[in-house]
């Protein structure tokens, strides 16, 4: 078994990050990674009763939040966003290079097209909560299909999983809180990250507080005939690695990587499953250089397109950090 190896070498400390929420790679390679810049969350100056952003909060972030950076070295290629976002939360590309945002100070959910910054869909209320059809509460994250079809965790607030028609038409939800009793799987408690499995018609949820991770049948026109939202199998059992914080599907070696809090009962920050729903790896481990930096977080990760790098969003320590796959050592016979 290969183990993912930090890369020492690798910093984004130059490029003065705030919080880091989200990471992904476009079809270049390149990084793009979501950031609040010097905008706090808590619930006294960031929030106010009702999930409602503060007066003060409504202030749009006065720098770029949305960095494009050299996978390699980390250099900054462009960047944009800035008086624009509130709270920024997840961030996804889809295959056609249009970068997909949540921002959970607005309640809502944007993309923008390929080179363009200016979203040319919106979803939701600007400032406004709800959980009718046309709001979310504190949206979390969205995962796209080939076919354009996408899905919307939502979120902090609501507990469920919506799937829009690639025009942003909504075609179903589910999911709801936990009352009390035994849990099922439509019992989520803060949706936080989505992946998608096309070759297996899956969509799976990282349910946070349940400390778990789910896959319900996506519903694609190309999939296993099953409705969208019908349940179909655990992918991270209860309790496996903490808090579920993010899952991305690595198509390149067909596993899923999930990130966690790291608490001091799970020293490893991130793990490697297979599709059946099997522990294979656990790495990221927080060292003694991790820990004299202060907390570590990992908000969202994805990896390479080749899926020999790793790239993980430490939230509180404010950059990105990279691990790459070691390479198979090729052992030949010595002949004498």
């Amino acid at each position: 078994m290969r183990t993912p190896e930090a890369d020492i070498n690798f910093s984004t400390d130059h490029l003065g990050l705030g919080t880091v929420s989200a990471v992904d790679v476009d079809s270049n390679g390149d990084l793009l990674i979501f950031h609040r810049a010097n905008r706090p969350w808590n619930y006294g100056r960031t929030f106010v009763r009702g999930n409602v952003l503060s007066q003060e909060a409504r202030i749009p972030i006065e720098s770029d939040t949305i960095f494009k950076v050299n996978p390699g070295d980390a250099s900054l290629i462009t960047s944009f966003g800035k008086n624009f976002f509130n709270v920024p939360h997840g961030l996804k590309v889809d295959n056609n290079d249009n970068i997909w945002v949540t921002d959970v100070g607005r309640h809502q959910v944007f993309r923008f097209p390929k080179n363009s910054t200016t979203p040319d869909l919106t979803l939701g209320e600007k400032f406004v909560p709800g959980n009718d059809e046309s709001h979310f509460c504190k949206p979390t994250d969205v995962a796209i299909a080939s076919t354009g079809e996408f899905f919307v965790s939502d979120g902090y607030c609501n507990s469920r999983v919506l799937k829009y028609s690639k025009e942003g038409k909504l075609m179903t939800q589910w999911g709801s809180s936990w009352n009390g009793g035994r849990l099922s799987p439509f019992n989520l408690n803060i949706p936080h990250s989505l992946t998608l499995i096309e070759s297996l018609d899956l969509v799976c949820v990282a349910d946070r507080e349940n400390q778990r991770a789910l896959c319900y049948n996506a519903g694609l026109p190309n999939g296993n005939g099953q409705q969208a939202g019908t349940f179909n199998r655990t992918l991270i059992p209860q309790g496996d690695i903490g808090r579920v914080f993010a899952i991305y599907y690595n198509s390149a070696d067909n596993t899923v990587i999930a990130g966690s809090d790291g608490q001091i009962q799970y020293p490893d920050r991130a793990a490697t499953y297979s599709l059946a729903g099997v522990q294979t790896d656990e790495w990221a481990s927080i060292t003694p250089a991790t820990v004299r930096r202060g907390a570590s977080l990992i908000h969202d990760l994805c990896a390479s397109r080749d899926g020999r790098h790793f790239f993980l969003a430490d939230l509180p320590q404010q950059r990105i950090l990279r691990y790459t796959m070691a390479k198979r050592q090729v052992y030949l016979p010595r002949f004498k």
